[in-house]
């Protein structure tokens, strides 16, 4: 998989900053996508430093579990709950995306499945990410994708 320059979030320092996603409209278009199959918002997260992810909590009458999206890319990934700062097992944290966000992938949001996350290092291009951003990578050693894209660096 090759990840985009935005997925990261590091830009250097002669370069414009990156776009953000915008989390309250990202709520309200999972408030729209959601309902219908009986799931609701609990809170939003936005993210705070040094964390490079916003949290949706979402619950039903059966489950709860949380939609992490990217901070400059509108990636989406679904966790049982949101990782923490002390590191997280990629297949026991991430699962695979409910029904309904097939809405989120038609209003222009890439949905990643639970395999998507759980992909090695080694099988991750970073050539489009910013030296920055791959120097961090290098710095960090994340395992997976999910650990490159929900991360604390500063």
């Amino acid at each position: 998989m090759r990840l985009p320059q935005y997925a990261v979030g590091f830009w250097d320092a002669c370069s414009e900053p990156f776009p953000e996603v915008d989390p309250q409209a990202l709520a309200s278009l999972v408030h729209g996508s959601a309902r219908p199959s009986g799931v609701w918002i609990e809170h939003v997260d936005p993210l705070a430093y040094p964390r490079s992810f916003h949290v949706i909590r979402l619950k039903s009458r059966t489950e709860q579990y949380d939609l992490l999206c990217l901070q400059h890319l509108a990636w989406v990934g679904f966790c049982h709950s949101a990782p923490d700062s002390m590191g997280f097992d990629t297949d026991a944290t991430f699962r695979e995306p409910p029904p309904w966000s097939n809405l989120l992938a038609e209003n222009g949001y890439r949905v990643l499945t639970g395999s998507e996350l759980a992909l090695r290092y080694s099988e991750i291009d970073l050539s489009e990410l910013t030296e920055v951003a791959r120097s961090s990578c290098r710095y960090w050693k994340p395992d997976t994708l999910a650990a490159i894209l929900f991360n604390w660096w500063d």
